[in-house]
This record gives structure tokens, sequence and C-alpha cells, in this order.
């Protein structure tokens, strides 16, 4: 079901990205692997983005391709059901691959929400 304040999702998203970044350029992927926080932080804040992502309306996520949103939408699942099978190089590679792009995506969806364009009606 899509939220009816799509905005405060995206800026959910926003958040998480922003926090993930900062991270993100503090460790390597061995530090990364080896600590247990920051992979249990990294796991939480995906879980966050991906439900953040599943709330906002389909016209909306549409009207922006670039993201692989399904994926986006799926490793929350993967995330709660198959969590011992998502191996700290996977995770790795979810945080300085896939998620920074989407930052720069989020922010236009924002303009849109904030322009009346946000798909939910």
């Amino acid at each position: 079901m899509a939220s009816r304040r799509p905005l405060a999702r995206l800026e959910h998203v926003r958040d998480e990205l922003v926090e993930l970044g900062r991270l993100a350029e503090s460790l390597t992927a061995e530090s990364f692997a080896a600590s247990y926080l920051h992979r249990r932080a990294v796991e939480h804040a995906v879980l966050i983005i991906s439900e953040a992502v599943r709330a906002l309306p389909a016209d909306l996520t549409d009207r922006h391709p670039g993201p692989r949103w399904a994926d986006i939408r799926g490793i929350g699942n993967v995330l709660r059901h198959d969590y011992f099978a998502v191996e700290p190089a996977i995770l790795w590679n979810i945080l300085t691959v896939h998620l920074p792009p989407l930052a720069s995506v989020v922010e236009a969806m924002m303009a849109d929400v904030r322009t009346g364009d946000d798909g939910s009606g």
C-alpha cells in the first residue's frame, strides 16, 4: 500500500543514504567485513530504504526508472528471511555501488512531490 505521504518516505530514504555514505567513507571492504556492528547497521538502513520504497506510489517510481526498484523492494525480504545467506561482500557492494547513485534520484523524486507531481492521484 502506498504511503499518503511519499515525501516523508523519500526523506527517510535520503536520510539513510546520507548516513550510509558517511559510514562508507570511513571503511574499507575488509574493515566492514570484520565489523559486526557496521554490517548490522547497513542491514538495518537497507531495510528502512526497502520498506520506504515499497510504500512509494508506483507512478512516482515509474517516472524515475534508473534504480532497480524491484530489487530495492525485494532486498528487504532477503534481509528479513534469508539473512544468513547475505555475505559481507554483498552488503559492501550494495553500500558502495548500488546506493550512492540512488541519492540523486531520490532528490529528483522529492522535487516532484514538492511540486505536486507525486503520482499519488
